[in-house]
């Protein structure tokens, strides 16, 4: 090498550990001008992700003391320990364990309890239920083609075919109800009034 060279390559050098210290420099001013925020964004993210785990945990303990409620109703469903600890847990699930029950004995008092429920599903459910036990229908979401049957089967009984038939023309073909449809519409068209 040439001393020219070796002047450039010195040079070159150097400019390279500046340019570095230089860095080191602008990241220590950056630091000590932002060391407090930039510890409180770490400490809002560690904050973040333990409070997310525990919340995680909590509510699976919660899910296994409501399991847990549910099985020993499955046993035994005058446990009123277990149903307590289950409405306490879990309050959908125990609104459909009480839908459930509340079905079976066909306790209208206690579904008209449950179809005003802040659970959409269960409040549905229950109001069909009561209007099918007061033989009063009620439209509902997901017994919409059995509270229409209903419907039909009242329409019917009043000897009102066109409406029924209307109303026979709304259950869909794919539906699990549209043999019962069927039967429905052939009884209205052979005649009601023989």
């Amino acid at each position: 090498m040439n001393i020219k060279e070796n002047a450039n390559y010195v040079k070159n050098e150097l400019s390279g550990d500046e340019k570095l210290l230089e860095s080191v420099l602008k990241f220590e001013t950056f630091y000590n001008k932002h060391k407090i925020k930039i510890f409180a964004v770490i400490a809002a993210i560690a904050l973040f992700f333990i409070s997310t785990a525990a919340l995680e945990v909590w509510q699976d303990n919660k899910n296994e003391k409501a399991n847990e409620a549910l099985l020993k109703l499955a046993a035994n469903p005058a446990d009123k320990d277990a149903l307590a600890i289950l409405q306490e847990n879990n309050q959908p699930l125990y609104e459909l364990y009480s839908y459930q029950k509340a079905s079976q004995a066909k306790d209208i008092k206690r579904l008209e309890e449950l179809s005003k429920s802040e659970n959409k599903m269960i409040a549905d459910l229950s109001g069909y239920e009561v209007g099918a036990l007061s033989e009063k229908p009620k439209d509902s979401v997901y017994y919409q083609d059995m509270a229409t049957i209903q419907k039909v089967y009242g329409a019917i009984a009043k000897k009102d075919i066109a409406t029924a038939k209307k109303l026979l023309d709304t259950i869909d073909e794919q539906s699990p109800l549209a043999s019962v449809a069927r039967l429905y519409m052939h009884y209205t068209i052979s005649g009601v009034s023989r």
